[in-house]
């Protein structure tokens, strides 16, 4: 697991629009619950974390 992630979702650059979003639905459809998992910052998380790391 990375980082003690329930799933992580892997995106193909060589794959098409539709291929990831196909893939995409897949994923969230089969991993509702990880939508929520605390180990996944949120947007302002993670602003906040890189302001703080390039301050550095």
């Amino acid at each position: 697991m990375v980082n003690g992630m329930k799933s992580v979702m892997v995106f193909d650059p060589k794959d098409s629009d539709e291929q990831t979003a196909t893939k995409f639905a897949n994923w969230m459809r089969d991993n509702k619950s990880a939508v929520g998992d605390k180990a996944v910052m949120t947007a302002t998380e993670t602003r906040e974390y890189l302001r703080k790391r390039d301050a550095m």
